[in-house]
């Protein structure tokens, strides 16, 4: 795993400030002879570098995080790909279909066919250059973006263009 730059540069910079804060401390007390400027300023110091510290742990546990996800997502894929692929198509109704082309005319889409998909509320949208999926969630129809397209889709979606 590589450690991110940010975090290493946050570790850094919290201990430099404790250390700083430390030595300052030390002169500081030693020059006003006040043992409270000492402490005052360690302590200052301490809990700025801390928190620093604790950031760039928060980044690391979060990085962490994030390369675990897409395997995640993967094997989730691959489990559920093999599923949908065999299951049928939702029925689509008229009024959906009527709802999707009178959405796409206001967004100048051509559309070639619109392919029902085993989950429901999604379709997906032929046109001349490419696939799109629309999502029929409350009644009105919304373009998924195609990096947010559920992962089973895409699966079913290829094995559909094969057939």
């Amino acid at each position: 795993m590589m450690q991110n730059q940010i975090g290493a540069v946050l570790k850094v910079v919290g201990g430099i400030v404790i250390a700083l804060g430390f030595f300052l401390g030390i002169i500081g007390g030693a020059q006003t002879q006040s043992f409270l400027f000492f402490v005052t300023t360690l302590l200052g110091a301490l809990v700025t570098g801390m928190v620093l510290i604790g950031l760039s742990e928060i980044i690391r546990i979060l990085e962490m995080i994030n390369e675990n996800i897409p395997k995640r997502r993967k094997k989730i894929a691959v489990s559920s790909n093999d599923t949908l692929i065999n299951e049928t198509p939702q029925p689509l109704n008229t009024k959906e279909q009527e709802d999707i082309k009178s959405f796409l005319q206001k967004h100048n889409v051509e559309i070639e066919k619109i392919i029902p998909t085993p989950m429901e509320d999604f379709f997906f949208i032929k046109t001349s250059a490419r696939y799109m999926l629309i999502e029929m969630g409350g009644y009105t129809p919304k373009i998924v973006d195609a990096e947010k397209w559920p992962e089973e889709l895409v699966g079913w979606l290829e094995h559909y263009k094969q057939n």
